[in-house]
């Protein structure tokens, strides 16, 4: 049975699930969803693992520090979140923005870290054309509220097109959640991931093992993101997923568990 905690950080608590026993594996997920993103993954693994997905800051059950934070502050995170459930090293799991704050785990805190996959993510810095078109979305947010006209065109930049066609009622169901967001909320949480530096010169010195996980057809961190990943990290496997946009933890989950599981043996974990 899963568990819930509250790990106080500096006056402000992050909240953590568990389940399942054996070698540690920790999930990070992406912006404007929370720890159940990885649900289907985290059941599939649990039977051989201590599966442990955290709620960034300001998402989920997790509460707003006073000030801002960087994408440095998140990846120390998870840290805090390993300390506080007692675990000394762990495989970490993070998509989007989750995998962003794991690079710089890795850069940070190389000791912590068993190995690395990461899922439809990018360790360079935020383009012009993507930090204005998140900053309108965030602006009309702030304006108008979050209607469904404004849910549809973020599913369009979350999930891939074959996805969307085959699967409407489920990309409905997992976009519905975003409108209890506080628009204020959404530009505070956007900030570290638009504001934050690039780390590609600096990947030929993480040695942990690593998978990445990308869709072909993801236009949030297009498969040349993951590509640059992968050629640049000196121990790593690339996956590229046919038919598959930005949240294949969502589309794919047992293809993405599966492969998870495959690259735990891998490394012997």
């Amino acid at each position: 049975m899963a568990t819930s905690h509250l790990i106080d950080v500096d006056g402000f608590a992050l909240h953590a699930v568990e389940d399942g026993q054996g070698r540690p594996v920790v999930f990070g997920h992406g912006f404007l969803y929370d720890w159940r993103m990885w649900q289907e993954p985290m059941g599939m693994l649990a039977p051989e693992h201590r599966v442990v997905a955290w709620d960034s800051r300001g998402h989920g059950g997790s509460g707003l520090p006073v000030g801002d934070w960087t994408m440095e502050d998140q990846a120390d995170d998870y840290i805090r979140v390993m300390d506080a459930l007692g675990i000394d090293q762990a495989v970490v799991v993070g998509l989007s923005m989750g995998g962003m704050a794991a690079l710089r785990l890795a850069l940070r805190h190389p000791q912590r870290l068993r190995g690395l996959v990461l899922i439809d993510t990018s360790a360079g810095g935020e383009t012009l054309v993507r930090r204005t078109r998140y900053r309108m979305l965030s602006l009309l947010a702030r304006t108008f509220g979050i209607r469904p006209w404004l849910l549809k065109e973020a599913s369009k930049v979350m999930y891939g097109a074959t996805f969307r066609r085959h699967h409407p009622e489920r990309v409905r169901e997992w976009t519905a959640p975003m409108a209890r967001f506080d628009p204020k909320v959404i530009a505070r949480t956007l900030r570290p991931i638009v504001k934050r530096g690039s780390v590609v010169s600096r990947l030929p010195t993480i040695t942990a093992p690593a998978l990445v996980i990308v869709g072909d057809e993801d236009q949030t961190t297009p498969p040349r993101e993951s590509e640059v990943i992968a050629e640049r990290l000196p121990s790593a496997r690339l996956v590229t997923l046919g038919a598959t946009g930005h949240m294949s933890a969502l589309e794919r989950p047992e293809q993405t568990a599966a492969l998870i599981r495959e690259f735990l043996h891998e490394i012997g974990w």
